[in-house]
Order: structure tokens, then C-alpha cells, then sequence
């Protein structure tokens, strides 16, 4: 996608982007006063323990919505028309399905355990070490996979927008993470996911309305889909790919699935009180809404506008530019951007709690040497070094964004679904059963993935089953083996 700069859509993008990094900051250097009691692991990785409801929801909203969301997902609408909105729509009840399995229990237990990240929480319930770092492994190498896509959406968007070259835009990408996430810890990424959550929202309202009202209404651009493919309009897609069987285990990788999403599942722990949870939970359900269905419906009216856009990744780009003022296109075109940052934000936060407190410093030697004073200097530290290793892996960009966000998603699927939501509700679940769950389950995923490729349905699906009947055989086997002795 290349067209002539326009400065004044620039310099206004600049200002609200250096608005939404620069206002957390200020605001979290002030609230710092008086809180000098809380351990810095608690107040930079969980805010203290004390985030709103509504805050809480829109972090969701943003945190789950991602290069994907508004890059890819309307790209692939756009391709395949309604059936594709049809598959994502699912994800409107994602929120509201975690934070009701998840929050109540999981937050009780990690307050009881003091349990910062995800790993904290399973060594603990499994009593094994092994068990942590075979998550704490998996989480890493799946979070950057995931991180390096929402790296290279961020960087295809500003060199276009920008007219800079590729790895320009990911330096940049780079330096703007650093001072979002880096420095601040999660009480800043939460203001900023506040913040970047509602231009998510009212972007995605502006666009839906502009790109309906520019081709004539609704059911204009109804014939003109109609004259291009007809099967746009059929709940199969285009192509009939979205079969009834694909379909509904799409709907196990980004609907049940996402309770085994790290970046997800921590936010269960974050509420303050039973009236935050309950207001996250209606609010959140309605902004999932909002964007979910709103950017991939976009994504179909733009074809009956705009038959002839080629680069599917840049659908809302494109639209964006042709159809709405300079002023409006500066504030729609930092949704994308608002959703990349916000996620990556979220997995950032994961792999640098995953490294530092589940890796590092389970090591004695290291734990002795870092003092609380140099605690947050080897934490920032570590979290540049992490950034500079994924700015060096996207410089050679993968060929479609969201393959790799949905293979991410599965890999953290199939390692964190059963040990958290079987540690959590049932009795018999013990440390071997959550080991080779693990294992069985990764193993399982990456064959039908990338070797023995499965295409009728998500290969999650095959490896959850799995995953799901070796932890309670090896669980009921070692269970009755106890009671016997």
C-alpha cells in the first residue's frame, strides 16, 4: 500500500500516539507515592491486584484484539464474506466465558499462594518445579512467535503510513514498546490499554458508519456483493472452506480454548472486587462486541465498495484513506496500531514474568546477587534484551500475520488449558498427569500443524482431546496408586 505522505495525518497520529505512551507514564509516576509497601514483582506485573471492572474490561477487549483483529481479520472477510464474520462473532462471549470459569477461584488462589505469574500459580498446585519451567518454556517461545507477528503488523502499517522503509518501522515499533511496557509495568499498560480500548471502539463505530454511508447503505452494498460472488453471502465463505466442522473447532482455538491464553487468564487475577468483576464482565461483553463483529463486518462491506483491493492485510488502511477526512483517518488508522501495541503489551509483560521471576530467579545463584534495590534495574534491563531479540526476528517478516497469531494460540492452548482449569476444579489432577499433558499436548499440536497437516478442522481441537486423556489417565493411575499405599 503506497500513497503520498500527508503531513497533517501524520503529525496528528504522532500526537495521539505520543499521548497515549507519554500520559501512563506521568500518571503512574504519581501514583506511586504511598506504595511503598508492595513488593515490586506485585505492583509491576499484577497493579497491585486492585484494577477496576470497567478498566479491566476494555484491557480485555484490547488486550485481545491484536494485529489480527484489525489487519488480518477484515482482510479475510474481505476474501470470504459473512462466514468469516460469523467464525469470529464467537469471540464476543470470550471475556465474559473466562473471567466467569476463571476469575473467582483462580484470583482467591493466587492472593492465598501470593502468585505473580501463571507458572507461580502451577508449581505451586502441581508441587513440581518441572511443570513450571515446561510452561514458563512453552510461554516464551510462543509469546515472542506471537509477539514477532504484532511486530511486523505494526511495522507493515507505519512504513506504509509513513512512507519509511520496513525496518525502520520496526526499530520504531521497538522504541515505542520500550516506553510503554518496559519502564512502567502493568499499572501503566493498563492505562495505556484503557486508552488505546476506547480509540479501538470508536474507530471501529466512525469506520462502520463511513464505509456503509459511502457505498450507498446496506443494501447497496448488499447487490454489489451479490454481482461480485454470491457466496460472499453464504455462512461457508466464498471459497466453501468454512465448513460446519472447521467452523465449529475455529470456534475451540478462539472461543473455550482462550482460557489457556496466558495473557488472558492473567487478567482473572487482577479484579479488585466482586462489583469490578461483575462490571467487567457486562462491559466487556458489549466492547468485544463492538469490535469483534464491527471491524470483520467492515472488512465485507468494504468488498461491495471496493472490489478490487488485492493486499487483504491492508483492507482497513485502505478504506480508511479513500473514504474519511484527514483528521478522522489519523485517529481510525491508530486503532491498528492501539490493538498491536495493547497486545504485545500484554505478552510482553508474560514472557518478561516468565524469564525473570519463573527462570532467573529460581536460580539460587542469581537470587543471591540481585538485591531488592537492583531488582527493578535487572527486570528493565532484561525486558530491553528481550526486545532486541524479537526486533532481530522480525526483520524477516512471516508471509500472513494471523497463521502465526492462531499458531501461537494453539501452542499456549494445548500447554495451559487442562493443568490451569483441571488444577482448578478437580481434586485428582496431579503433577505427572500435568507434565505429559503437556507434553502430549504441544507435541500432538505441532505434528498435525506443521508435519501431518490436518485442514478440515483446528488441530487444537485434536491435541486438547488428546492432552485431556492423558492428564486424567495418568492422574487417576498415580491417584490410586497413593490411596493404595
Amino acid at each position: 500500500m503506497k500513497y503520498t505522505v500527508d503531513y497533517k495525518i501524520l503529525i496528528l497520529f504522532t500526537v495521539i500516539f505520543l499521548t497515549i505512551i507519554l500520559l501512563p507514564l506521568i500518571l503512574n509516576r504519581f501514583s506511586h507515592s504511598g506504595q511503598r509497601h508492595i513488593g515490586f514483582f506485585e505492583k509491576y506485573y499484577l497493579a497491585d491486584r486492585k484494577v477496576s471492572g470497567i478498566v479491566l474490561a476494555i484491557t480485555l477487549m484490547s488486550t485481545y484484539g491484536s494485529a489480527s483483529t484489525f489487519l488480518g481479520g477484515p482482510g479475510v472477510a474481505y476474501k470470504l464474506g459473512y462466514g468469516w464474520v460469523l467464525l469470529a462473532v464467537i469471540q464476543v462471549v470470550t471475556g465474559y466465558f473466562v473471567l466467569l470459569v476463571l476469575a473467582k477461584k483462580f484470583r482467591k488462589v493466587a492472593k492465598e499462594i501470593n502468585a505473580i505469574t501463571i507458572s507461580d500459580y502451577l508449581k505451586n498446585r502441581y508441587k513440581s518445579n518441572v511443570v513450571a519451567y515446561l510452561s514458563s518454556l512453552a510461554m516464551i517461545v510462543f509469546l515472542i512467535a506471537a509477539m514477532s507477528a504484532q511486530w511486523v503488523g505494526g511495522a507493515k502499517l507505519l512504513s506504509a503510513f509513513m512512507g519509511i522503509e520496513y525496518k525502520t518501522g520496526i526499530f520504531l515499533i521497538s522504541v515505542i514498546i520500550i516506553f510503554c511496557v518496559v519502564f512502567g509495568g502493568l499499572k501503566n499498560i493498563l492505562i495505556t490499554d484503557m486508552i488505546q480500548g476506547l480509540i479501538m471502539v470508536f474507530s471501529t463505530i466512525i469506520l462502520l458508519y463511513a464505509v456503509i454511508h459511502y457505498g450507498g447503505g446496506v443494501e447497496t452494498i448488499t447487490n454489489n456483493l451479490l454481482l461480485t460472488n454470491e457466496k460472499i453471502l453464504s455462512p461457508f465463505g466464498a471459497d466453501g472452506s468454512l465448513t460446519a466442522s472447521y467452523v465449529s473447532s475455529f470456534w475451540v482455538l478462539v472461543g473455550v480454548g482462550v482460557i489457556g491464553i496466558p495473557q488472558i487468564a492473567i487478567n482473572s487475577m487482577l479484579y479488585k472486587n466482586k462489583r469490578s468483576l461483575k462490571q467487567s464482565i457486562i462491559v466487556g461483553s458489549i466492547v468485544i462486541f463492538i469490535v469483534m463483529f464491527g471491524v470483520h463486518l467492515i472488512g465485507v462491506m468494504a468488498r461491495g465498495v471496493f472490489p478490487d483491493i488485492k493486499d487483504y492485510d491492508s483492507v482497513i488502511p485502505i478504506i480508511t484513506l479513500k473514504i474519511l477526512p484527514w483528521y478522522l483517518v489519523a485517529l481510525v488508522l491508530a486503532a491498528p496500531m492501539a490493538a498491536i501495541i495493547t497486545t504485545v503489551n500484554a505478552q510482553f509483560l508474560l514472557i518478561s514474568s516468565a524469564l525473570i521471576k519463573d527462570v532467573l530467579f529460581n536460580s539460587k545463584t542469581i537470587k543471591e546477587k540481585i538485591t531488592e534495590k537492583k531488582v527493578p534495574v535487572f527486570v528493565y534491563t532484561i525486558n530491553i534484551l528481550v526486545i532486541i531479540l524479537i526486533m532481530f526476528i522480525s526483520m524477516q517478516p512471516p508471509s500472513l500475520i494471523v497463521n502465526v497469531n492462531l499458531f501461537a494460540f494453539g501452542g499456549l492452548e494445548a500447554t495451559f488449558l487442562w493443568p490451569i482449569l483441571l488444577g482448578l476444579y478437580w481434586k485428582y489432577a496431579e503433577k505427572y498427569g500435568a507434565i505429559m499433558s503437556i507434553v502430549f499436548g504441544l507435541t500432538s499440536y505441532i505434528i498435525f500443524k506443521k508435519v501431518y497437516i490436518v485442514k478440515s478442522i483446528e488441530p487444537v481441537v485434536i491435541s486438547l482431546i488428546i492432552s485431556l486423556v492423558v492428564f486424567v489417565l495418568i492422574s487417576l493411575i498415580n491417584s490410586k496408586k497413593t490411596i493404595e499405599k
